[in-house]
């Protein structure tokens, strides 16, 4: 009986944010038929005896809409409701983020020291890292996540520690770029960011950001995860569905707060949304610090505070964040200028992500700017020199690449995509606005710089990324089998093996299983899992190892083994 008309209780909170919803009228906003707008953005895959997400809508710091769809849990039929808890993922990085700014505020603490200073066996690399790097996502460090996923070992299966996050940076040789001179988002810096804050609070750091950030806040429900397996009261599942076998309930086997696992619910993200305007906790100086965008040693913002994205969403401010754990997937959205914001939990992996950012331009139209797209002159060019353009282009870190192809008498990129001249070395995309220039210089390979401003993110500035165009290349099988041998990495501590199998070279691996190489340039392939094999000659032009680069860790050496 007491659990029914518990559920009867939440049906009608449900109901009367609902009607608010729909009829509460607050000048320029749009909210009329606010629900339907959000009905016909659930994803059809949610359905009432699926997995699916909860929602909250929150404005002038009143929560106006907040609901449920789908399962929280399969087994004992619950439905997701917004009084429930959720894995919010990476979106937890701002609460630690926001508990240094309350620390650098107050004196207890100087972002810009070492981190050295804080840590005891702390390397000193050639150049100095500080805890404003860590917050920022510009270290150099290691990835730990990354290193893991390259010595065999799987998230969410094998067992990973902070202890043992912390020993990749210990084990790491040399920085992979100078610190502030690149933004690479790092998980494992927020390990290490919590690890400092024990050091400076002398208290566990998941029981000081619930005590002195979350309960004050008024996220009352919260709850940080201190330990593998540790039961957490109203906490939602979440779950995958693969074909043949049904539903799946992934479980964690971390439990590093700093980069993830915070529990919260719809209700406590509303006290977060509440404090970007009142600071309830902390002060104009915390929140400064905390939203300030890190700049990069060339000037360029990251458009990144602690923890959180501070950019621009077609013309208006946006605070923003994601983040995926388990199978849960999060997107937290404010608009501060508007004292708006969104947040949507979804813990049926993709198939319940739905497009906040429709939500944000719905309500928020009468204050969007909607720019037309740009209309361009149409330019000559000659098929020959759109010829000169095709191929392959390698980013300056060697871990993305990108391919030009002309289909239909139009030169292409990223598997299709149109791109229009509008000079002789200018080309744009009507679909997605982008810019495209090619740089040529005597003596010198074709510089590819693509330049955009994203239509969602008008006002931020545009964003450049440079590829360079690499000779393709075609190896024999004579070629390859030079390439077979056994790789170890000290850094890992694990071995590689390379195989000629057929006519593809391969990795082999204990855990791993077998990795196919597919060639881009002379001495590069790319692999199955994405990663980018880069193989290293010595003075003779004989084979000694490879490097390994990927999005998020670069030059991984493994040594041919003698």
């Amino acid at each position: 009986m007491k659990r029914y008309l518990n559920l009867l209780a939440i049906v009608l909170v449900n109901f009367i944010c609902t009607i608010y919803a729909n009829g509460q009228e607050i000048k320029g906003l749009n909210l009329e038929g606010l629900e339907d707008k959000i009905e016909s953005l659930v994803p059809n895959a949610v359905k009432d005896s699926t997995p699916g997400l909860v929602i909250g809508i929150f404005q002038n710091e009143e929560l106006i809409f907040s609901k449920g769809y789908g399962m929280a849990n399969l087994s004992y039929n619950i439905s997701n409701s917004p009084e429930m808890l959720y894995n919010l993922g990476s979106v937890s990085k701002q609460f630690l983020g926001y508990a240094f700014a309350i620390l650098q505020s107050e004196g207890k603490v100087n972002i810009d020291d070492p981190v050295g200073e804080y840590l005891d066996n702390w390397p000193e690399f050639n150049q100095k890292v500080t805890i404003r790097h860590l917050l920022s996502h510009t270290s150099g460090y290691r990835e730990a996540y990354s290193m893991s996923e390259l010595a065999g070992r799987t998230i969410g299966i094998d067992r990973l520690t902070r202890d043992e996050c912390l020993e990749v940076v210990r084990r790491q040789a040399k920085l992979e770029f100078a610190p502030g001179s690149r933004f690479t988002y790092n998980s494992t810096a927020w390990v290490i960011l919590a690890e400092i804050l024990e050091r400076v609070t002398e208290q566990s750091a998941h029981a000081w950001v619930t005590e002195n950030v979350l309960v004050p806040m008024g996220m009352k429900t919260a709850h940080i995860e201190s330990f593998v397996g540790e039961v957490i009261p109203n906490a939602a599942e979440s779950y995958y569905f693969e074909k043949g076998l049904g539903y799946g309930a992934p479980k964690s086997n971390r439990a590093i707060f700093g980069a993830a696992d915070v529990y919260a619910s719809i209700n406590d993200i509303f006290h977060w949304f509440s404090n970007f305007q009142t600071q309830k906790v902390g002060n104009e100086s915390v929140m400064d610090i905390f939203l300030s965008p890190y700049e990069l040693n060339d000037g360029t913002s990251t458009q990144y505070g602690f923890g959180i994205r501070n950019s621009m969403h077609k013309g208006l401010k946006l605070y923003s964040h994601t983040g995926a754990h388990e199978s849960f997937l999060t997107q937290l959205r404010y608009y501060p200028e508007n004292n708006f914001g969104i947040i949507a939990i979804s813990n049926f992996e993709g198939n319940g992500w739905i497009a906040t950012n429709q939500i944000a331009e719905y309500v928020l139209a009468e204050y969007m700017t909607f720019f037309e797209k740009i209309k361009h002159k149409a330019f000559d060019i000659s098929m020959e020199q759109i010829k000169q353009l095709e191929g392959t282009y390698l980013s300056p870190y060697r871990n993305e690449v990108t391919n030009l192809a002309i289909i239909n008498d139009t030169l292409t990129i990223w598997g299709g995509m149109q791109i229009i001249p509008i000079s002789e070395n200018r080309f744009y995309s009507k679909s997605w606005g982008g810019e495209f220039e090619f740089i040529k210089k005597e003596g010198h390979s074709t510089q590819l710089i693509i330049a955009y401003e994203p239509v969602w993110a008008i006002g931020t500035g545009v964003t450049e990324s440079k590829y360079q165009k690499v000779d393709e290349w075609t190896p024999s099988l004579k070629d390859l089998k030079k390439y077979e041998s056994s790789y170890r990495s000290k850094e890992l501590e694990t071995n590689y093996t390379i195989i000629l199998k057929g006519n593809q070279l391969a990795i082999q691996h204990r855990w791993l299983g077998e990795i196919g190489l597919t060639p881009i340039t002379d001495d590069m392939f790319r692999s199955d899992q994405d990663w980018f094999v880069e193989f290293r000659r010595s003075k003779t032009n004989e084979i000694i190892g490879f490097n390994i680069n990927s999005n998020r860790t670069l030059n991984v050496f493994f040594e041919k083994n003698k």
